[in-house]
This record gives C-alpha cells, sequence and structure tokens, in this order.
C-alpha cells in the first residue's frame, strides 16, 4: 500500500503531478521488490524440494543395499508388462516416423529394411521349470567300509524250518570322517666311513619351508582354507585346538607369508600370461588394513584384470595398492595395447587417452542406475529402459554359444536397430526430466558412454557388460566379511596372489586345494625356465594326461 504523506499536499497541478508520479514509482519499486523476494523464495523452495528427493533417493538407495535384495534380476511378469509398454511406444515411434516421411519416396526402401529388422521379435527364454533333484547319488570313487549284520536266527519264525541265503539287500550312508594330522618321519641313515672317520647321510628332500615344521600339503591347506573356505587364522587355531595340535595364528601366518613367496612366482607368470591378451576386464574392490597404533583401518585397494570370457585360458591377477588412484592402473599394464572394459570410474580416463587402449562400457552398469530408480518407486522411464536393456539381454543369451564373427553379424542385425531407437528415445527423453533428478543420471550416465557402450557390437569377443570381472570379486567380499582387515601392505600383496592362483584355478575347473598341494612340493626344485608348466591350465593338461 501507498502510505498517505504526512506533509500537506501541494495546491499548485505541476506539484500534485509530481508527487503522484513519486508514489507510483515508489508502489513500482515495492512491487518489483516483492517479486524479487517471492522468485528467491520459490527457487529455495525448489532447491529444497530436489535436494530433500535427491536424499530420500539415496537413503533408499542404501537401504536396499544395507537390508534389502542385491540381485537386480527382473521377474518375468515385469519383464512382460514393461515389454508390453515398449511395444507399444515403439509402434508409436514408428507411426510418428511414417507420417513424416511418407511423401519421400527416396527412404521409402531403407523403411522397409527397418520395419523388417523390428519385425524380427526377440523372444525372452522362458524360465526352467525346476524339478526337485532327488536323492543324491553317492559318488562311486568313495571307498566303501562294509558292515555285515547276521540273522539272528537261521529257522524261519513261522514253520521253524531252515533259512537259505537268496540274495542281499544293501543300504548305502554317507559318513564323514573329520580331518586328521599325521606326522611324516623321514628317516635317513648315517653312514660312517671307518678309515678316514667321514659320517654322512641321504641329503633330505627340498621342502617349501626350508627347515619347517609343516609339509607342502599342510602350508595348501592353511592357504586354501583361509583365501578359498574364508576362514582367519583364529579360526583354523581353533580348529586344530580341537584336533589335539595346538598351532598359534602367529605361527600360521608366517607359514603363509614363506609360502606365498612361491605362490607369488605363479602369480607373476600369471599376469605375463594375461598381458598378451587384447582384451581385458578390470575393476577394483576394497581391502581394509590395519594402521598401527591408531587402531583404525585404512582403504586400500584390490585392483582385479580378468582377460576375455570366452578365452581358452581364462586368467585373473589381483594387484594390490594403498589407494584407489589411476596410476596404479597404468603401472600395471605398461604398455599394454588393446581393448579394456571397465565400469564409469575416473582412474581409467588416463588410459583412454592414450591411443593404444580403447575403452568399452558395461550394460550392467546401465541398467543398475535405471534399477535403482525403479526400486525408490514406480518409474514409467526406468521401466522402458529396463524392458530395451532385457532385449539386449536375451539377443546375447541366444548367442552365447555361437563364434566371434556369427556374434558380430547377430550383433549388427538385431540388436544394432534396437540400439539406435534407444539412443533416440534417451535423447528425447532426457529433455524432459528435471535436470539433477536420478532418472536423468541413469540416462546421462548411458549417453555419455555410448561410443564405448556399443564397442560390443563391432568385436564379437567383447561381452556385453563387465560382470566377468566382478564375479572374480566374490571370493574377496566374502572374504574381507570374515576376516574384516589385513595386518598391513605385505598382507595385502600376500592376499593378490594367493587370489590370483586361486580364482585362476576355479575359472580354469581345477581344485585349487589339490593343485597347491602339488605345486608347492614341486616349486622349490622347480626349473624356473619351465615355469610356464605349473600354469593352472598347462598343470591341467599335464594332470588329466
Amino acid at each position: 500500500m501507498i502510505s498517505a504523506p504526512q506533509t500537506p499536499l501541494p495546491t499548485s497541478p505541476d506539484a500534485l503531478r509530481d508527487l503522484v508520479l513519486s508514489l507510483l514509482q515508489q508502489q513500482e519499486e515495492q512491487e518489483a521488490e516483492r517479486t524479487r523476494i517471492i522468485a528467491q523464495q520459490q527457487a529455495a523452495i525448489a532447491l529444497r524440494d530436489e535436494t530433500i528427493a535427491r536424499l530420500e533417493s539415496t537413503i533408499a538407495k542404501l537401504q536396499r543395499w544395507r537390508f534389502g535384495r542385491r540381485s537386480e534380476k527382473l521377474s518375468p511378469d515385469q519383464i512382460s508388462l514393461w515389454e508390453e509398454a515398449l511395444d507399444t511406444e515403439i509402434a508409436a515411434m514408428e507411426s510418428l516416423l511414417e507420417t513424416v516421411l511418407e511423401d519421400s519416396a527416396a527412404v521409402t526402401a531403407g523403411r522397409a529394411e527397418g520395419a523388417a529388422a523390428d519385425a524380427q521379435t526377440v523372444a525372452v527364454p522362458a524360465r526352467p521349470v525346476r524339478r526337485h533333484p532327488g536323492r543324491m547319488a553317492i559318488p562311486a570313487h568313495l571307498p566303501r567300509v562294509e558292515v555285515r549284520h547276521d540273522p539272528k536266527t537261521c529257522t524261519c519264525a513261522q514253520c521253524g524250518g531252515p533259512l537259505e541265503t537268496v540274495g542281499e539287500e544293501i543300504s548305502e550312508k554317507l559318513d564323514y570322517i573329520p580331518g586328521r594330522f599325521q606326522v611324516i618321519r623321514h628317516i635317513r641313515p648315517k653312514l660312517v666311513c671307518r678309515p678316514c672317520g667321514t659320517l654322512e647321510s641321504p641329503a633330505l628332500p627340498a621342502q617349501v619351508i626350508d627347515k619347517g615344521l609343516p609339509t607342502a600339503r599342510l602350508v595348501a591347506h592353511v592357504m586354501t582354507a583361509k583365501h578359498v573356505d574364508h576362514l582367519p587364522l583364529y579360526r583354523q587355531e581353533t580348529q586344530y585346538q580341537r584336533a589335539g595340535v595346538p598351532i598359534s595364528r602367529a605361527t600360521l601366518c608366517s607359514w603363509l607369508g614363506q609360502g606365498e613367496y612361491w605362490i607369488s612366482l605363479l602369480a607373476e607368470a600369471c599376469k605375463r600370461a594375461l598381458l598378451e591378451g587384447k582384451i581385458l576386464h578390470a575393476d577394483e574392490t576394497p581391502l581394509p588394513v590395519l594402521n598401527p597404533g591408531s587402531g583404525k583401518t585404512d582403504k586400500a585397494y584390490l585392483w582385479v584384470y580378468r582377460s576375455q570370457a570366452d578365452a581358452p585360458h581364462p586368467v585373473v591377477v589381483f594387484d594390490y595398492a594403498p589407494d584407489r588412484k589411476g596410476i596404479h592402473a597404468q603401472h600395471f599394464l605398461g604398455d599394454w595395447k588393446g581393448i579394456l572394459q571397465t565400469d564409469d570410474y575416473g582412474g581409467y580416463d588416463a588410459l583412454y587417452r592414450k591411443e593404444q587402449i580403447i575403452e568399452a562400457g558395461c550394460w550392467a552398469h546401465v541398467r543398475r542406475h535405471f534399477y535403482d530408480v525403479e526400486q525408490r518407486g514406480p518409474s514409467p522411464v526406468a521401466q522402458k529402459a529396463l524392458a530395451w536393456i532385457v532385449k539386449l539381454y536375451a539377443i546375447e543369451a541366444e548367442i552365447k554359444e555361437s563364434l566371434p564373427d556369427q556374434k558380430v553379424a547377430a550383433r549388427q542385425q538385431r540388436a544394432g536397430p534396437l540400439l539406435e531407437a534407444f539412443h533416440a528415445w534417451l535423447t528425447e527423453t532426457q529433455m524432459q526430466v528435471a535436470p539433477k533428478s536420478g532418472i536423468a543420471k541413469a540416462i546421462g550416465y548411458a549417453l555419455n558412454r555410448w561410443k564405448a557402450l556399443t564397442l560390443y557390437l563391432e568385436e564379437g569377443q567383447l561381452s556385453i557388460d563387465n560382470n566377468p570381472v566382478e564375479r572374480a570379486l566374490r571370493g574377496v567380499a566374502i572374504g574381507r566379511k570374515n576376516f574384516l582387515f589385513v595386518g598391513n601392505d605385505a598382507g595385502g600383496e600376500r592376499a593378490a596372489s594367493f587370489y590370483s592362483i586361486i580364482e585362476t584355478c576355479k575359472l580354469n575347473g581345477i581344485e585349487p586345494f589339490a593343485y597347491l598341494c602339488d605345486v608347492l612340493e614341486k616349486l622349490p626344485t622347480w626349473p624356473n625356465k619351465k615355469l610356464h608348466e605349473l600354469l593352472p591350465w598347462n598343470w591341467k593338461k599335464s594332470a588329466l594326461a
């Protein structure tokens, strides 16, 4: 409101006009100030609402990761419903495209080819019906201990006549005898020469731990229990005490440290074999390391590199680093050239800026971003994106066993048109959603890495995602929940060597304990030039032979 003047009103017309103009100007300034304040308040409210929505989204994601289901597998009903909505969307886009281009005769042939490609429906494999497996068949290689049950009487209980044996009824029960210790006594005769007084005896065979107490088999057992069965040393100590053999965890730790020397030789040979490939997967995972004196742990990392998913001799190599800086990946790969498939971590960007390394994207991470949005609340945009990605994975499932050239042809023919339509839909949708919303971030993640995400169309040996290397990290994650941390950087390097050999054994279908028992027995006297013969895939061939 315009306040009434406190001074007497002027009597002249010019003075009255000036007074009215000044009051109107004052009113306009007040209105402009109120408008500015309201705009600031509305902007603050919008920012607050956006911040609240982002924090609620983050809390929901953390709650799902802490208490909810980790798997990103979708139910068949969800896939069917979302695919119907996606097919409707694609049909509407095609109808609009035909309307716009109906007067253009030059693109008639191209439109017909596109329609023919889109007409190839991708059938999602039906979930197999799970049948009850029935009773387990006892393995034939297990030793059998016979227990004879003699009859109490040899006469018939009905008539008193003599009974004759006409056959046997055999029932097999599976039994278990806990692992037990035994002592290997090396007896070497002492020989003396009476004339000259020389005393000698045969040399003791080379041991994995020189002058140590354990055999190679016992050291292999401690390694396997720690890094395959995820049993911390204090639990192994308790088990050995129950067996009547008190072995302290300090002694067990010493055995692991001395045995790691031999394992590190094989791990280094695995690294050389890994870098001979042209396609690698890479990822990293935290590994807490104890900070002496502080009572806390620092966050170190295990960087993991794996050969391509369909490699004839799959290799996994772990590399310990005290932090997550990208320089560690550069140091590990050195002058390696090829395709590196990773997630969106920026530590790999320096590698991609080199011309010798090509970036390949991961569709599992794209799916994960949309899946997180859908889990926070129903999102039609996220549902359509997930339905599109489901179609891409259905194609991969059908061509999984095909040769690389056949995969390239099938991907370009079937997945290529889907990806083009998906890219157009993402570009259009990005302009319709809030810039800082969760769905906008998911769309931006996909569009910003589109070239890397579509590289698998041109390379048949390339996987659609980075899941092969993430599966190699499961053992580390389970072990980390049990032993919680490593004692120092040397313990982290030791864990990297052990995990490299154990995970490589798993990928090549080798039982880690049997492998470690054999190679730890051989390595003390094995020639260095023949070290490649003890690598898991070569060891498997020799074992089969």
